[in-house]
């Protein structure tokens, strides 16, 4: 179990985790900012769009949005997760549909499909080796793509454990993944991948799990843990997890706007996040980040159009979603 602290004001304490918010009935207590107690991760949540939950060794729930690891209290990032009130959580309106919506955004930036391509498998030299502070090909797979030195290791590992039905012939690969050299130029490897994407249920299971527990949940916890409530600032600080890992915080240095947790204007503020990282991938010395501005310009597409509750259709990467 892992020690945890709360950051919001006052928390809920569960008896289960809710699938659908608000939901009085599911409430036993409420305990206060700074509250300190042993808890671990629920991996399997009702609804992921409410973010990541924690359960205590009582057997109660609390919301990851209003609780920051205690020995991580220090860091810059995790600290400003700091909800004032549980009743952020309560206002979101990530319904299952925007969720659907989001992904699909997403997908569609990553493969070009709004159902995301689960056999893409692209090799780019964008991999910034700490060694020889160059950058490398890399195996870059899957519906919303994950990258050989990061998160693709842990993919086939659980499709391993799930006895995929390529799984025997990608278990050879295990203690290569993540290592140099790239498995780049392994065909044996590159194909078993794209057959287990193109063929295999289990691959897709795979996937899309990695990609909501990775990227998505994380994703949604900043925004809720930072007061934010519209549909298309998720969306933004999702693909922002997804492209470069998180919200950068150089980027954030380029304007003075703060989050809406600590009273700055949420339209504002995903404006400002917008551009800033508009001009920086538009000026980046490496052209494949140049080329992936098609992003930021679809975002400022859907400010301009004032869709905020994404009920809008639109157009991202080419692909219209509805």
């Amino acid at each position: 179990m892992s020690r945890l602290i709360v950051k919001a004001n006052k928390l809920n304490k569960r008896k289960a985790v809710p699938a659908f918010l608000p939901d009085l009935t599911t409430i036993v207590g409420i305990v206060n900012k700074d509250f300190i107690f042993e808890g671990e991760e629920v991996l399997a949540v009702p609804n992921p769009a409410l973010g990541k939950w924690y359960k205590d060794k009582d057997e109660h729930f609390y919301w990851g949005g209003g609780v920051n690891l205690f020995e991580d209290e220090a860091s810059d990032r995790k600290a400003e997760l700091t909800t004032p009130d549980n009743s952020i959580l309560e206002n979101i309106t990530i319904t299952p549909i925007v969720k659907r919506k989001i992904e699909q955004v997403i997908n569609a930036f990553e493969t070009g499909s709004a159902q995301g391509n689960y056999a893409m498998l692209v090799k780019l030299r964008d991999y910034n080796d700490p060694e020889t502070k160059t950058r490398i090909v890399q195996v870059t797979y899957g519906r919303s793509q994950t990258t050989e030195f990061g998160h693709l290791k842990e993919l086939i590992q659980d499709y391993v454990q799930s006895n995929g039905t390529f799984a025997a012939q990608l278990i050879p690969f295990l203690n290569r993944i993540g290592k140099k050299p790239s498995l780049a130029t392994d065909d044996t490897f590159c194909n078993a991948l794209k057959n287990a994407g193109r063929n295999d249920s289990i691959m897709k299971e795979c996937q899309d799990n990695l990609f909501d527990t990775k990227y998505y949940q994380p994703a949604h916890s900043w925004f809720a843990g930072n007061g934010f409530l519209l549909p298309l600032s998720l969306l933004v600080i999702y693909d922002s997890f997804i492209h470069s890992g998180s919200i950068l915080p150089f980027l954030r240095k380029n304007f003075s706007t703060v989050v809406p947790a600590i009273g700055g204007n949420e339209k504002d503020w995903i404006v400002n996040y917008v551009n800033a990282r508009y001009s920086w991938l538009a000026n980046h010395s490496n052209e494949l980040l140049r080329n992936t501005v098609y992003r930021t310009n679809c975002f400022n597409e859907q400010i301009q159009h004032d869709n905020w509750d994404l009920s809008q259709s639109m157009r991202a990467n080419g692909v219209s979603i509805t």
